[in-house]
């Protein structure tokens, strides 16, 4: 079973939007916040290892496509 993530992509992100329609087209929450900060699953990825973790993968994934 894929893993499924509530994802906020900081406003100021380069390609925000598409980065969202990506998401979301592979089952993900995306949405664009309103503050300069990423979260998934409502947990900052400036302050856990596991957040970042996650959102440098998609962003791998999204760039590699």
């Amino acid at each position: 079973m894929k893993t499924t993530y509530n994802v906020e992509i900081s406003n100021d992100t380069t390609e925000a939007e598409e980065f969202a329609a990506w998401l979301n087209a592979r089952g993900h929450n995306a949405k664009i916040g309103r503050s300069t900060g990423n979260y998934i699953n409502g947990e900052w990825t400036s302050s856990n290892t596991d957040a970042n973790e996650i959102m440098n993968r998609l962003w791998s994934e999204y760039c590699d496509q």
